[in-house]
């Protein structure tokens, strides 16, 4: 029943993004916690399984998501020679496999509230005006058009000498999720996600 159930989940999800083949059935349903969540959308719930990858098989996704990856076509290779995505590559080998992120209604309401507000006035950062509410950790990234250039941009962390998105994401201690994609009136599109443990 078990592989039947894996099976039919990677059907479902497969046509919707595009994975490498190496990644089995299995290792996607384990990763996809997000998958029956209805009020997500398809980015979102990418963005959080790209992660989930990560936290659950790094030296694999490494190898796989990592070393391959350049970031979005529109930007040009720009991580071919980045610091940042080698240094992630170095981190990826020494990162122990952690328990995936577990989607939580009030971290999504937190998020989704501060997407919106964002993407309305144009703002960047983590300086809420409205939107209050207790979390451990967030990350916010701007004008990715998909769910895994969303996590790439996370977990790389190009230009952000703190690395801190990369840390919240790869964090064993951090268990609850919640995201909200929004459009963006300066940077086209915006994903929060905020993170408790």
């Amino acid at each position: 029943m078990k592989t039947a159930l894996s099976f039919l989940l990677f059907i479902f999800i497969s046509p919707q993004y595009s994975f490498s083949q190496t990644w089995s059935s299995q290792e996607l349903e384990k990763a996809n916690t997000c998958i029956f969540i209805n009020e997500l959308s398809e980015i979102e719930k990418e963005a959080i399984l790209y992660i989930n990858l990560a936290r659950l098989f790094p030296l694999k996704f490494a190898k796989i998501e990592v070393l391959p990856y350049f970031g979005p076509e529109k930007y040009g290779a720009y991580l071919k020679d980045s610091p940042y995505k080698e240094s992630l590559l170095s981190d990826l080998k020494t990162t122990k496999p952690m328990n995936t992120l577990i989607y939580n209604v009030e971290l999504r309401e937190l998020a989704i509230c501060f997407a919106l507000e964002q993407g309305a006035s144009g703002y960047m950062g983590h300086d809420r005006k409205k939107c209050e509410g207790f979390y451990n950790a967030e990350c916010i990234a701007y004008d990715m058009e998909t769910g895994k250039d969303i996590a790439m941009q996370l977990l790389v962390d190009h230009e952000v000498p703190s690395l801190g998105h990369r840390q919240a994401c790869l964090d064993s201690e951090l268990t609850k999720v919640g995201i909200g994609f929004s459009k963006h009136k300066k940077a086209f599109f915006c994903a929060v996600l905020d993170f408790l443990n």
